[in-house]
Order: structure tokens, then C-alpha cells, then sequence
């Protein structure tokens, strides 16, 4: 029989492999939580990723503001600063809800699934429930395709698909001093989901996405233009790419940092994560544009044995470290819920 935390950990395994290596380090229980918490996120993401068509766009619509409701329900708030900044960001011809359909039962029993499950990780009153209201939102609106224009706007966007997650697992792996330690794991999220962007470009702009910056490309690069071929759209995107991983590598130094704040085996499965993702970066830094475009960069299992060789630093006491308020100057409304330590940097 497979109970939830056989499905959980199959989902880790099958689909977040740097984290499932990462997470043999972690004490049984918060590996549990942690895989748990994937398979929650990755079903939110699946549900607005599978989503090709505009009748499934809808569908997948409905289904993301249904939980939403649920999770409002059981804590009230004002919609998020982050929600109202990120609609301003879509394109595309916006999603028709007067077109809609009733959900199916079984679609309607996958929210309620997946409500029940958020809800046994974290309670309404959490900051990490919040965070997955963030997320949830970032999903829905990214179905009407983000035109993300300037870098504060990556940085919402990056905020909301994976710093949401930091907080979550901050949440999840006891966390000392949390308003502190906050800033921290939010930055490690932001800095993952830039490399996430800068690997996935091909991948991403076939299925219509563009994450790359406006600002950051001199023409109107499309993600069309850069799925057929074109040469100048192609430039363009790898010199925004290599820009892309300039600007994570100060984001991983903030996380890299923030691991102070964690438990002693918590610290070091998390400094494993950090590296083998940011090792991801820096082999795409280290390839040429042909290379790049030719095939998707990963970590091969030797080098996630020796990123973990160089993890064991983290292991080290360390001071509680000062965050860098730069870091999170555009961010500071969408921010505020978690209070100075994140909106402002102020510690």
C-alpha cells in the first residue's frame, strides 16, 4: 500500500534530485516534512506548467483560486502586494473567465487534497502559510504569461515561485532566531529560482516563456524567436543570462550565510543544496553560447559528491550574520508581512 510519505518522497526523488541528495543528510523527520512540502509545491506548479491550451489555462485557473479561497478562508488577508505587482507584469491575451467551466469532482477533491495537506504543515497564522499563498498567487498569475521588464520585477517573481519555498523550509527545519534567519532563506530561494531561469530558457520558451528581463535585452526578444532559432534573440537571452548569474551568485552568498541559523545536520544537507545548484550556474557560466543552446546543463553524480565534500564548512559555529538590506530594497512592500528583518534588512 503507498501511503503519503512513500508518495512524497517519490515525487522528491523522481523530480527534485538535488534535493533528494541533499535531504539524506536531514533527520528523518524534517526529510519527511521537506518532501512533503515538494510534493505540495510541485503539484501548485504542475497544475499552471501543464496547463498548454486555453481551455486547460482556465481549468488550471479555477483550480489555483479555489485552494486559494480555502487558505483565505482559513486565515483572512488583504490580497498581497506581491499578487497586484505581478498582474501588472502579465501579457498574453488574459485568461477569459466568462468562458469557464464547472471543475470536475476530481478536480475539486485534488484542491481539497492538497488543502488538507498544506494545512498539516503549517497553521494559518504562520508566516509560512503565508508564503504559500504567494506562491500560490505567482502560479496563477505566471498562467497569463509574466512579461517580467525590469530586474525588480525578476526579483518579485523569484521571490514568489521559490523564496516563498525558503520560508516554508525555514519554517519546516526549526529555524533559530526566525526573524532573523528569514531574510536569509528567502534570499537561497531567489538565488535557486535564477538558476532555475537561466538553465531552463530553451525549455521555458518553448512553451511560450520568457523570464529573462525586458530591460536586460536590447530588442524585443520573444520566446518564440528564441524556440525557432534565431540567432540575435539567442545572443541577446545569453547575455541576460550571464547577467542572470552574476546577480544570483550575491543571493547564494546571503543564503550560504543565513545556514548559521539552521540545526547542525539541517545546515550542512541545506549548504549541499546550495552548492550543487549553484554549481549549476557556474557550468553554464564556464560553457560557450553553442554549448549552451545545444543541451541542458546538470550535475553529474560525482560532482555532487565532491559540492558536498565542500559543504562541510558549513558545518562550522558561525556568528549570526547581518543581512545585506540591498538585497531586498525592491522587494519591501511585497516583503513587509515578515517584518524589517525582510523588508527592510534592518536586523
Amino acid at each position: 500500500m503507498t501511503t503519503p510519505g512513500t508518495t512524497s518522497q517519490t515525487t522528491l526523488r523522481q523530480h527534485g534530485r538535488s534535493f533528494h541528495w541533499a535531504g539524506r543528510f536531514l533527520p528523518a523527520y524534517q526529510l519527511q516534512s521537506g518532501a512533503q512540502l515538494y510534493h505540495v509545491c510541485r503539484q501548485v506548479d504542475d497544475i499552471a506548467d501543464n496547463a498548454t491550451t486555453n481551455a486547460e489555462r482556465l481549468r488550471a485557473k479555477q483550480m489555483l483560486c479555489l485552494l486559494q479561497q480555502g487558505l483565505v478562508a482559513r486565515s483572512p488577508a488583504e490580497p498581497t502586494p506581491l499578487l497586484m505587482f505581478l498582474k501588472d507584469q502579465s501579457t498574453d491575451i488574459p485568461i477569459d473567465d466568462t468562458q469557464t467551466s464547472p471543475l470536475s469532482v476530481a478536480d475539486r477533491d485534488s484542491v481539497t487534497a492538497l488543502e488538507t495537506d498544506i494545512c498539516s504543515l503549517f497553521s494559518p497564522d504562520s508566516r509560512a502559510y503565508h508564503a504559500m499563498q504567494d506562491l500560490i498567487a505567482t502560479m496563477t498569475v505566471d498562467l497569463s504569461r509574466l512579461h517580467l521588464t525590469n530586474e525588480s520585477a525578476l526579483l518579485h517573481y523569484a521571490y514568489g515561485a521559490a523564496g516563498t519555498v525558503g520560508v516554508m523550509m525555514c519554517h519546516l527545519l526549526d529555524a533559530k532566531q526566525p526573524d532573523r534567519a528569514l531574510a536569509f532563506a528567502i534570499d537561497l530561494g531567489i538565488a535557486m529560482q535564477m538558476t532555475n531561469i537561466a538553465r531552463d530558457v530553451l525549455e521555458d520558451a518553448h512553451e511560450g516563456r520568457l523570464y529573462l528581463p525586458a530591460a536586460w535585452m536590447s530588442d524585443d526578444v520573444t520566446a518564440d524567436q528564441i524556440a525557432a532559432g534565431d540567432d540575435q534573440a539567442r545572443q541577446q537571452a545569453w547575455q541576460a543570462i550571464q547577467q542572470l548569474l552574476i546577480l544570483a551568485e550575491h543571493y547564494y552568498s546571503s543564503g550560504w550565510k543565513g545556514l548559521a541559523y539552521l540545526p547542525t545536520r539541517a545546515r550542512l544537507a541545506i549548504g549541499i543544496a546550495l552548492r550543487v545548484y549553484r554549481d549549476i550556474g557556474r557550468r553554464i557560466q564556464r560553457l560557450d553560447a553553442a554549448n549552451y543552446w545545444g543541451h541542458r546543463v546538470v550535475v553529474p553524480g560525482w560532482a555532487k559528491t565532491y559540492q558536498s565534500i565542500l559543504a562541510l564548512p558549513a558545518l562550522a559555529p558561525a556568528k549570526s550574520p547581518v543581512h545585506d538590506a540591498s538585497l531586498h530594497r525592491s522587494l519591501g512592500r511585497t516583503l513587509a508581512f515578515y517584518g524589517t528583518a525582510c523588508s527592510n534588512g534592518a536586523i
